[in-house]
């Protein structure tokens, strides 16, 4: 008889759907949709949740992403780690929260010392993202940062 057995299985539409069941108890999925009050929650019975998450995506990176301030004060109180990046893009939680124009998100996390220099896999940082969409507050926010981010060369 060959293989064939269990070990060889790639997933099964079973597995996907078991794992979105996860991700949509999971504190990644609360930030994302702005539930302060079950983040809170789980926050407090489980603290190491605010740095858990699926492909270096944390629940901060989703909150930023979204403009979900209360969940993001709540990430940064209970130790989110600002500078933790994606896996496969490099890319902070400022990057996410520049992208989508995010001003009182970036004025957050720049207080919480997030690295406005922080480069992602494009090269890109922070800066880059805000101005690529046309955000000009925060592309002023970030240029007060980090000056050096804004430079040109020839």
């Amino acid at each position: 008889m060959g293989g064939g057995g269990h070990d060889d299985d790639e997933g099964t539409p079973f597995d996907q759907s078991v794992e979105e069941m996860d991700f949509l108890r999971s504190a990644c999925a609360m930030a994302q949709t702005g539930d302060a009050t079950r983040l809170r929650s789980m926050l407090t019975r489980r603290p190491s949740v605010a740095n858990e998450g699926l492909g270096g995506y944390t629940p901060l990176h989703y909150a930023s992403r979204e403009g979900h301030v209360d969940c993001v004060a709540m990430l940064l109180e209970h130790g989110s780690d600002v500078a933790a990046v994606t896996t496969a893009g490099r890319a902070t939680p400022l990057h996410r929260a520049a992208f989508t124009g995010r001003l009182d998100v970036i004025a957050m996390l720049l207080d919480a010392n997030a690295d406005a220099s922080a480069v992602d896999a494009d090269g890109e940082t922070p800066l880059h993202k805000a101005s690529a969409r046309g955000h000009a507050a925060c592309v002023r926010a970030l240029m007060v940062a980090a000056p050096e981010t804004g430079r040109v060369e020839d």
